[in-house]
């Protein structure tokens, strides 16, 4: 006994449908083909896809509608958000050098690198913090 198969209700059967009702290729068949075909090489190097499909839209080629997506995705500029940032900051901060830190120290460090860099703490708040705790440390050692 031959199951059924489910009817497709997903957007991209939904515009797979739409396609067809208007005459033309699918969706899912552009895709195929297009991912069938391999990478464009210019000699031994990848094109640039952006200019590789600006190109294509100007010759009248769509590859189906993929090419819109595309656009859409690559045409996207770069951004770089806190997140992004925290982490380089982060990679810069613990150097090969300082690789033995442990997380509480790497954590303390960066809140205060953020919170002055951000202007949060006062000038000279951290020059006094140090001075108090090397004299704590000049008094401990002095005791022994």
């Amino acid at each position: 006994m031959a199951l059924k198969s489910k009817p497709k209700t997903s957007m991209l059967a939904g515009l797979e449908n739409a396609t067809a009702a208007r005459g033309e290729n699918s969706l899912m068949e552009a895709f195929d083909s297009w991912s069938a075909g391999g990478f464009v090489l210019e000699g031994n190097q990848p094109v640039n896809p952006l200019k590789w499909c600006l190109q294509q839209k100007s010759s009248g080629n769509t590859h189906g509608g993929l090419l819109y997506m595309a656009l859409d995705v690559l045409g996207c500029p770069a951004t770089s958000v806190d997140v992004e940032r925290a982490f380089s900051f982060g990679w810069d901060y613990v150097t090969s050098k300082r690789h033995r830190l442990k997380p509480t120290s790497i954590s303390s460090g960066m809140t205060v690198a953020f919170y002055s860099k951000n202007n949060k703490i006062k000038q000279g708040t951290l020059a006094k913090w140090k001075q108090e705790r090397e004299a704590s440390r000049n008094q401990e050692s002095s005791l022994y």
